[in-house]
């Protein structure tokens, strides 16, 4: 059993939000509610949703490690320097954005809307990492059904993030790699019991002090996202 301290729920209808002329965000983490904190390495998970032919530009405060994991429709993410890279389904990007940097993703279809889900970590800017850094782009798919498979890690190997499709009353496990790290569950379609816990499609869960996390699929082609995120702040040695 868990007690509230240890996992936290993000229900789908209390996401903040943000709105402009063809774009949407749904915001998992909101300063503005109470219980709606980033959790460990992970600060920032959106939902967004981007119409054709728009664009979206990104800055940030402060080194912020940003992953793109297109879930309907590819994208295009284009530097300052005019130089871009499509990112397609079964992709995710993986880059190092700073304050002095512009990136923009632009939505390239003339008549669809894309969705994706933009994730911000807090990194581990070091030397290190930037001579040892895996590449951008990670390749997964989703056509096996009924198990978790890599979409992602992040610089420094801080955060890893695995995707999975199952058909309903279908289980999964997973454990994770660092005593230090929580979990972290977005459901992205369908329905799913998650440590006891019933999440539905834009539902999210955080995990502490937990070994081996356990997973349900209530409902057929059902898609999670689950992460391991190391729990304590990063450093920055440049």
């Amino acid at each position: 059993m868990f007690t509230q301290t240890e996992a936290r729920i993000y229900l789908n209808g209390q996401r903040g939000s943000t709105t402009s002329e063809g774009f949407r965000s749904w915001l998992t983490f909101d300063g503005q509610q109470e219980g709606r904190e980033p959790f460990g390495r992970l600060e920032t998970f959106n939902e967004e949703r981007l119409d054709a032919g728009r664009t979206l530009a990104i800055k940030t405060l402060r080194p912020t490690e940003i992953i793109l994991l297109p879930v309907v429709g590819g994208l295009e993410l284009r530097d300052r320097f005019g130089d871009s890279t499509f990112v397609s389904p079964g992709e995710s990007f993986d880059f190092l954005a700073f304050p002095e940097s512009a990136f923009t993703i632009i939505n390239p279809y003339s008549a669809e809307s894309i969705r994706y889900l933009r994730i911000h970590l807090s990194p581990e800017v070091s030397s290190d990492v930037f001579e040892n850094n895996v590449l951008p782009i990670t390749e997964f798919s989703l056509a096996i059904k009924n198990v978790l498979v890599p979409a992602f890690t992040s610089t420094g190997q801080k955060v890893y993030g695995c995707l999975g499709q199952f058909d309903g009353r279908e289980e999964a496990w997973l454990t994770r790699r660092n005593p230090e790290s929580g979990f972290f569950v977005f459901v992205i379609e369908g329905a799913y019991e998650v440590q006891n816990r019933l999440l539905e499609k834009g539902d999210a869960l955080s995990l502490m002090h937990v070994e081996t996390l356990e997973l349900e699929a209530l409902s057929n082609g059902a898609i999670i996202l689950v992460m391991e995120v190391i729990l304590h702040r990063a450093r920055t040695c440049l």
